[in-house]
């Protein structure tokens, strides 16, 4: 039985290197492994952040360009209210002319052929009627500012309004240029 006690002893201390080989071989697998897994992990870390820092610096560059725009945007605004406040002003300045330049502007554009009819502000009737006698001059419609000429059934409007918006768009950049240099 010696010689069993021997064999099973000799077989039991083998398996027992054996195992120690092969927990030493997982132990080393295992370590591989970890390190692999932790390159990998700092990579796919690495790559997230550079990522990340790309996308943070494009969002950057996104909002100070959407910023540029809002202000560019707000100060074309102004701008137009500005212009859009002397075009208003220079039209209230116009709507108070003197008589004389009222007269003035009307010689200067009305036909007054004989069947022309030529209507006014309602407080100038009188005074247009006194400065051109044999003119047909409107008792039932008037015109806010300059005036209104009808021949042959054509309207002629030279109301400081309708002038002011027929030249507007011609002369908005010379206004731009003096008021914004």
């Amino acid at each position: 039985m010696a010689e069993l006690n021997k064999l099973t002893d000799r077989i039991l201390e083998e398996a027992m290197l054996q195992a120690d080989e092969i927990k030493k071989e997982a132990k080393e697998k295992v370590d591989r492994l970890n390190l692999n897994s932790k390159k990998q992990a700092e990579q796919k870390y690495s790559a997230i952040v550079e990522k990340g820092a790309l996308e943070a610096e494009n969002l950057k560059e996104r909002l100070r360009s959407n910023a540029n725009l809002r202000a560019r945007d707000n100060e074309l605004k102004v701008k137009q209210e500005t212009i859009q406040k002397v075009f208003e002003s220079a039209l209230e300045d116009m709507k108070n002319i003197k008589d004389e330049e009222l007269i003035s502007y009307i010689e200067k554009n009305a036909g007054f052929s004989e069947e022309s009819l030529i209507i006014v502000p309602k407080g100038k009737v009188d005074i247009v009627r006194r400065r051109f006698p044999n003119a047909k001059i409107s008792d039932e419609r008037f015109a806010d500012s300059g005036f209104i000429e009808i021949a042959g059934g054509i309207e002629k409007n030279f109301t400081f309004d309708t002038q002011v918006e027929y030249i507007k768009d011609d002369i908005q950049g010379e206004i731009a240029k003096v008021l914004f240099k």
